[in-house]
């Protein structure tokens, strides 16, 4: 960061791509003016490819709604750069997030029967940074990355580190949402151009301290402030989730996508088969379960009766998928989403061994036919945090839109008349109103 800094204090542009960040500017592209689209009609990864590849020196951000494929993207852009004799950097808070990507890279890599040469930074005696794939190789000191690496992947102390200064044609950030201003200014003096992948719209980055100004922020967060949707001058959203059923699609689009995330038109082939109702379930979608309960904070066992019953339900039914085939839903076809940690513990002692059950954050990532989420909180009175914790949009979306085919909600309908102290409470509580409007509510019943 002293590097950047020095550099712009000293009225030199070392790091175009950083300052066009700091700026917020309007990315440069080559052949494009400012307030152009950066994609035109055609199809988008192709035209998402040539936008990157006509960076000029600058940023791009790629925003990519729950299952439009943004690890698909990452990939497929990077094996372009890669063909196109380009120098290529991966990163993301951990390690996990840049495996995930790197997977990926390798299997398009080798249905292109493409070969380059990868290194993946790993710390000696930390197995879970460790990878070995057919082109990229760990290796736990820097010196072993030379000029003949073409593909670099590392958390931000590999590319903060002044070796790398500017070494880099290309730098991908993943899960760009869960990474710091700062550490893109630190990362981003390594490469020429940086590519930022994520969605704002789904959960930011943990924040262990209060910082001033805007340095607190996630990089998207700064960028985009109050959009929900990447605007077309200024970067690509990716449209077609894959995910989605239609009937959850339709609320997680127009909720928290300004309406322009649409379903794959296959995504209607894969559905539940009920052979009965479950708790008044009969087909795809969101369902609100109400249920009367009062005192509760973090535990409820009202809602884990109505949840163990719908669990127990569910797996007596069928799913059909996107290819024809038809099995019995399983363990892994449903997860079980609470927001406390206290409620996650009772549900797994209540539901049987190996039941996927977790808060949003473990479930970031991951999808399933079937959500059961719990809210658990009885009232206002009962808040064990502020309203902007349970009531959080991108914790809604994100656990709504872990479902392909059925998300199931259960609440206090209490939860509905929730005092605000001002204007953003109020859009929070509109949200969750807003899902009670559009979910199907048969009756669960409860206690009161």
């Amino acid at each position: 960061m002293y590097r950047v800094a020095e550099s712009i204090a000293s009225g030199k542009n070392d790091y175009a791509a950083v300052i066009d960040v700091l700026n917020n500017s309007i990315p440069r592209i080559n052949g494009k003016n400012a307030g152009d689209n950066i994609v035109g009609n055609g199809d988008l990864l192709t035209e998402t490819i040539k936008a990157i590849t006509a960076l000029d020196n600058s940023y791009l951000f790629i925003q990519g709604p729950p299952g439009a494929g943004k690890t698909y993207t990452s990939a497929h852009v990077i094996i372009a750069l890669l063909q196109l004799g380009k120098r290529v950097g991966v990163t993301a808070n951990s390690h996990k997030a840049i495996h995930n990507l790197l997977d990926r890279v390798e299997s398009v890599a080798a249905e292109e029967s493409f070969t380059f040469r990868g290194a993946k930074k790993c710390s000696a005696g930390n197995d879970e940074s460790y990878y070995d794939g057919q082109n990229i190789r760990s290796v736990d000191k820097n010196d072993g990355i030379t000029s003949a690496t073409q593909f670099l992947a590392g958390t931000a102390w590999l590319f903060a580190d002044e070796q790398f200064d500017q070494q880099l044609d290309y730098l991908i950030i993943e899960e760009a949402g869960q990474v710091s201003v700062a550490n893109v200014v630190a990362m981003g003096a390594a490469a020429k151009n940086i590519i930022m992948v994520g969605d704002q719209m789904q959960l930011g980055q943990p924040i262990q301290g209060v910082h001033p100004g805007e340095a607190g922020k996630s990089i998207l967060e700064f960028l985009l402030g109050n959009y929900a949707t990447i605007p077309p001058d200024r970067g690509i959203f990716l449209h077609n989730t894959r995910r989605l059923h239609p009937s959850i699609c339709q609320f997680i689009s127009s909720a928290f996508y300004e309406g322009r995330l649409e379903a794959d038109a296959g995504n209607s082939k894969r559905h539940l088969i009920f052979d009965k109702p479950v708790k008044g379930i009969v087909t795809d979608g969101i369902y609100l379960l109400t249920v009367e309960h009062t005192g509760c904070s973090q535990k409820s066992t009202e809602e884990g009766a109505v949840i163990k019953e719908c669990f127990e339900a569910l797996l007596r039914q069928q799913f059909h998928d996107k290819d024809g085939t038809v099995r019995a839903l399983g363990l892994d076809d449903i997860l079980v989403v609470s927001p406390y940690n206290v409620q996650v513990n009772h549900l797994r002692g209540i539901l049987p061994p190996g039941a996927k059950v977790g808060t949003v954050d473990k479930f970031q990532g991951q999808e399933a036919p079937v959500v059961l989420v719990s809210m658990v909180t009885s009232s206002a009175e009962d808040l064990p945090r502020n309203i902007e914790f349970l009531y959080s949009k991108n914790r809604l979306n994100v656990a709504i839109s872990r479902a392909q085919c059925l998300a199931v909600v259960v609440a206090n309908p209490k939860l509905l008349e929730i005092p605000c102290g001002n204007i953003d409470q109020m859009k929070l509580v509109n949200t969750f109103c807003w899902l009670d409007d559009y979910a199907s509510k048969p009756k669960a019943g409860g206690a009161a």
